[in-house]
């Protein structure tokens, strides 16, 4: 890994306290709250209305000359404050060499939730709306890099903590030189959906939340954006650009507890604020604020405060701490990357704003906590810290400007694939059993919902929908098959659109009965992380936990950020890939067929494999399938810049492609692989959002087998191409 610290160079943000980082600060600081009742929607029959909505926020506005109908509330949040971010960073639109990193959870809900309330009837004739082409999370990343035209892209969703791993995510870009700077934050806006679900449990307070307080009922919802410009110190030395602080320190891990509830002994919290701690160097008292998670719900706040109470040691009567939450709201999605922007902007202006609404702090919540007004203090270090649903947590540590450079960098880490499953149309195949997919398909199983429940404890497991089926028994099987136990490993799942039909429901229960007759157990399932999430507590999962989504692409995508996480040392092992159930809803009004596949009928798959060192010392029962020897992201404007390194001997490579396509037969023509043999996986492995997975899981077993000696997997959307190179492992 590159030995430069990390600057951060410009910062955006948009709040319920206003439209710009300066504006939502200062009112910060002043003590101000930015809570409303709701005007984006009908409120009736909700337990509260009251948010912190972005009032005046228009979007037709807020994109300009661009068609808005193509453009979700979310997506203009994330473009006004992307745009400030770079604007303050002294960049153009367009820089070079720049990553695009975006959290989120929400996605275009908001705009698509009166469509999918009446789907049921209408869904037949409503083939290719565009509602649901917009509905992906990966809509808000597409929609900027139409503008920002990144070098690299990623839409992490980890739900509360989905903004601070897109600013991870930068690191581990920037670490390795993949680009030079990154523009990465969260944005999320206010929908029915997540409104009535967290009133449906009954999470919200029916007064403006007080974190950490006595008499706290419960968080307030909000809505926003953040991003900031990370950007490697010589790059932004080059230019001349003002750095605001380093990005020193970060951790991002699971505690493997429950959907909703936090862990009460707060182990796992504790050990991410020591961990980002030690990856920056720092010592507790070295660190004087701590921007918390601080939701307002009483058990919360109770277990974050025992967090910092055992990670800061006698430090923790000292270090200052509040919450952004009270002034703002919760932004889920955004909340990471928001708080993130006011840490650095706090480090900046060497004053910690206050938590609103906090008069007496709980006996439970015993902190040196700022209340009322901003407190100018000397500010040497600051830690923001986000635990979403899940148990995902992930913590950001920054440094005033003048904080000492402190060398010593984790090299980039060759990777290999040490495990490998599938449940498909030729049923469930682990490690090198997966060769099998280089011939045609010919078999079919029953529903892959039921292989995969077969192999799960049914008690465990009983309330698990189809995709978290298939993450946590894809998962498992591959996480076995690399003699590897889950605690040291990380989980990256890809997913096209969540659970469109358990949404549908739900949606569609609000719409006719009520907000009151909202199923509260239901919602922490429609959270697009869900799976994941409930895949890394059934099976036990301490590493990062994240979802992304890219559509048709959505696999290539999940083993692209594993691969990115494990390269730069962030994580030991991962186990990546994707679970794509067949959905009635996708199927009939996306079409029978999946992305540029011809004549075959869209279908259902999951695949999985296990990412690790290259050099990790072999254990028992385990095997080096493959190893990871090029990555490529381009779109497809820049695919002519592409080139990958030739085969060794052309007899002994394969290419395997998602599906035969114009743009992948005009890439291998001008490559040096042209005279490879070739695979289109959907003849294969079905057609479906997960299909490029499949490639890997083939390739794998393979090389593992000796039946090759190198693979290129070509996969990708009409957005993206992803480009990787297995060799047989050493």
């Amino acid at each position: 890994m590159n030995d430069e610290r990390i600057a951060i160079t410009g910062v955006g943000i948009v709040s319920a306290l206003g439209v710009g980082a300066s504006r939502t600060f200062e009112r910060m600081v002043n003590g101000d709250r930015g809570f409303s009742e709701i005007s984006l929607f009908d409120t009736t029959g909700q337990r509260t209305a009251l948010a912190g909505e972005v009032r005046g926020f228009v979007v037709g506005e807020a994109v300009g000359g661009r068609d808005p109908s193509r453009w979700s509330r979310s997506d203009a949040l994330a473009l006004v404050a992307a745009r400030e971010a770079l604007s303050s960073a002294g960049l153009d639109e367009t820089p070079r060499s720049l990553g695009l990193a975006v959290g989120v959870t929400t996605g275009g809900m908001l705009e698509a939730e009166p469509w999918l309330a009446t789907l049921p009837e209408t869904r037949a004739a409503l083939r290719n709306e565009p509602r649901l082409v917009s509905y992906p999370l990966s809509s808000t990343v597409d929609r900027l890099a139409e503008l920002f035209h990144p070098a690299r892209t990623a839409t992490l969703c980890s739900a509360c903590s989905s903004g601070a791993n897109a600013i991870i995510h930068a690191a581990a870009w920037l670490g390795s030189g993949t680009v030079e700077r990154v523009l990465a934050g969260g944005t999320d806006a206010l929908c029915r959906l997540t409104v009535t679900g967290f009133n449906a449990l009954g999470a919200t307070d029916t007064a403006a939340c007080r974190p950490f307080d006595k008499t706290r009922a419960g968080l307030t919802l909000g809505e926003g954006a953040a991003f900031l410009v990370l950007e490697r110190e010589s790059a932004a030395r080059q230019r001349g650009a003002p750095v605001l602080a380093w990005f020193s320190g970060w951790a991002a891990g699971a505690e493997a507890h429950h959907i909703t509830h936090p862990e009460p002994s707060a182990r796992r919290p504790a050990e991410l604020l020591r961990e980002a701690m030690r990856r920056a160097k720092l010592e507790p008292r070295d660190v004087d604020y701590v921007n918390a998670h601080g939701t307002g719900t009483l058990p919360n706040d109770a277990v974050e405060t025992a967090a910092i109470v055992a990670a800061f040691g006698a430090d923790a009567a000292r270090v200052l701490v509040s919450s952004s939450k009270g002034q703002i709201g919760h932004t889920l999605g955004a909340a990471g990357a928001v708080e993130a922007a006011i840490t650095v902007l706090a480090l900046h202006r060497q004053i910690v704003p206050p938590t609103g609404g906090l008069v007496t702090p709980d006996e439970a919540c015993r902190l040196n906590h700022v209340a009322g007004r901003g407190r100018p203090e000397p500010l040497r270090a600051a830690v923001s810290s986000s635990f979403g649903f899940g148990g995902t947590g992930s913590v950001l540590l920054f440094e005033r400007t003048d904080a000492e450079p402190r060398a010593g960098a984790t090299p980039v880490v060759r990777v290999a694939v040490t495990g490998a499953a599938s449940v498909g149309v030729r049923g469930f195949l682990v490690g090198e059993d997966n060769a099998a997919y280089r011939e045609p398909a010919t078999q079919t199983v029953e529903p892959l919902e039921a292989r995969a429940k077969a192999l799960l404890d049914p008690a465990r497991s009983r309330r698990f929908d189809a995709q978290t089926s298939l993450v946590a028994a894809g998962a498992d099987a591959a996480l076995r098959s690399a003699a590897l136990g889950p605690e040291a490993a990380g989980l990256v799942a890809g997913t096209a659109f969540a659970n469109v039909e358990r949404t549908v429901a739900f949606v569609r229960t609000l719409a006719e009965k009520g907000p009151r007759r909202a199923p509260p157990a239901d919602f922490p399932h429609l959270v697009p992380s869900a799976a994941s999430g409930n895949a890394s507590i059934y099976l036990g999962i301490a590493g990062p936990v994240l979802t992304t989504s890219d559509r048709d692409a959505s696999a290539d995508a999940a083993l692209s950020i594993a691969c990115d996480w494990v390269a730069a040392g962030f994580a030991d092992a991962v186990v990546a890939g994707s679970a794509e159930p067949l959905d009635v809803y996708v199927r009939d009004v996306l079409g029978p067929v999946c992305g540029g596949a011809r004549g075959v009928a869209r279908g259902e798959g999951s695949s999985w494999v296990v990412l690790e060192s290259a050099a990790a010392p072999l254990r028992p029962g385990m095997k080096r399938l493959a190893e990871v020897r090029e990555r490529i992201q381009s779109s497809l404007a820049e695919l002519d810049r592409v080139a990958i390194d030739k085969p060794a001997r052309a007899e002994r490579a394969l290419v395997l492609c998602q599906w035969d396509a114009p743009q992948i037969d005009w890439f291998l023509a001008r490559s040096e692989w042209q005279s490879a043999s070739r695979l289109a996986m959907t003849e294969r492995a079905g057609a479906h959002d997960g299909v490029g997975g499949f490639a890997w899981v083939t390739a794998a077993g393979l090389l593992s087998s000796g039946k090759i000696d190198e693979a290129l997997i070509v996969g990708g959307n009409t957005e993206r191409v992803y480009v990787t190179r297995l060799v047989r492992a050493e």
